[in-house]
């Protein structure tokens, strides 16, 4: 045998023993529908509406330049300041989140959070790619060492009293330094992971391009896994809106469990009355929730018999009462369904998706006037 033969058989060698594992019986793993369904197994819980799972997996992707970081840092402010929505879906709980940058200087995320933030945060941890590259060592997700070292770190939050419950990698390209994007094979051990932090109680998110089709760029098997992947795009580059605001539609590509009622709109980024910058989305009949258009009438017209209310909303009548209840629940209103009024929560509500129409309650400012130390 020829020296570049017995070389090339040695490397299969090595490769199909570095694969191998020792032997497990998989039988204590195999239960009945009967034993599952005995099991006290938590409800799931959400942190988005009820399509992004608490222990959820996604990826937002967008072409370059359309605003993936925008939007995640976005979501990221949202979770960390206790919003009650993002872009009209509830948000169920307050969150720690730890933004593993792969590309920005340090320059730019102070910018952009401090533009997002209604004031400075300590939810919001940031893993800055600019500190990593200065020591010659930029961060690179696909060696078991540096998952290990993420691993450290979000143990550390967590013993500090700071759990980063949402993690965002933003983003994949620049997060994998030594392994090509098409690789399946090379794909797994970091989706293995990831998936892992899932099963953790972690929300994983991560950032990537789209590549010349317009799909996610690079390994196929990375989307499996996962529970939600959102897409960003720019039909109309110079529909930039009358603030000169930045724009891009939103769609959801997958989702696993509940897929929500408007999953594809139209966003922009603009300051809002106080000069923070916020994510807005464009409204219409076709993607708002029905009971949110009830409160928008309660509020201009005030309680009316259910069969105005539905021949005014092109609703059923018998709907009515339905949406009633659930915003009474929700705490958007208050009192009894017959004289029902409009809470704090509920004017936010109806700021949220109609800025130009209603004004923010000045209750939810962070610091009140007569408030004010100094």
């Amino acid at each position: 045998m020829m020296d570049y033969e017995k070389e090339l058989e040695n490397i299969v060698n090595q490769s199909t023993a570095s694969m191998s594992q020792p032997y497990r019986s998989l039988i204590p793993f195999i239960l009945t529908q009967a034993d599952l369904s005995a099991q006290n197994i938590p409800p799931r819980e959400f942190l988005l509406s009820e399509w992004m799972p608490k222990d959820g997996f996604g990826m937002v992707y967008a072409p370059r330049g359309v605003g993936k970081s925008w939007f995640c840092m976005a979501l990221a402010v949202a979770i960390a300041e206790g919003r009650k929505r993002f872009l009209g879906w509830d948000l169920h709980a307050q969150y720690g989140v730890l933004y593993v940058d792969g590309e920005m200087a340090r320059v730019d995320l102070k910018e952009r959070f401090e533009a997002l933030c209604e004031a400075p945060n300590t939810n919001i941890n940031i893993l800055a790619s600019e500190m990593l590259y200065r020591e010659g060592r930029p961060l690179s997700l696909d060696f078991p060492e540096e998952q290990k070292a993420v691993d450290d770190a979000l143990q550390y939050l967590e013993d500090q009293g700071r759990r980063a419950q949402v993690i965002i990698f933003d983003n994949l390209s620049t997060l994998r330094r030594s392994i090509s994007e098409n690789d399946n094979d090379a794909a797994k051990q970091l989706l293995d992971w990831f998936i892992n932090l899932r099963h953790r109680g972690y929300t994983v998110i991560v950032v990537h391009h789209a590549g010349k089709s317009g799909q996610q760029r690079g390994a196929s098997i990375i989307e499996v896994p996962m529970d939600f992947v959102i897409k960003l795009s720019q039909k109309d580059r110079q529909n930039i809106g009358k603030f000169q605001e930045a724009r891009f539609d939103l769609s959801l590509d997958k989702v696993r469990l509940k897929r929500p009622l408007h999953d594809e709109f139209s966003v922009y980024l603009r300051p809002n009355d106080r000069g923070t910058l916020n994510l807005s989305f464009d409204v219409t009949e076709s993607n708002i929730e029905p009971r949110y258009r009830v409160l928008k009438y309660l509020s201009q017209k005030g309680r009316e018999t259910y069969r105005v209310m539905a021949k005014d909303l092109e609703m059923a009548t018998g709907s009515i009462g339905g949406h009633l209840v659930k915003l009474l629940f929700e705490e958007l209103i208050e009192g009894a369904k017959v004289s029902p009024k409009i809470t704090v929560y509920g004017r936010s509500l109806l700021h949220d998706y109609w800025p130009d129409e209603f004004a923010r309650p000045s209750e939810l400012d962070l610091v009140q006037p007569d408030n004010c130390p100094f």
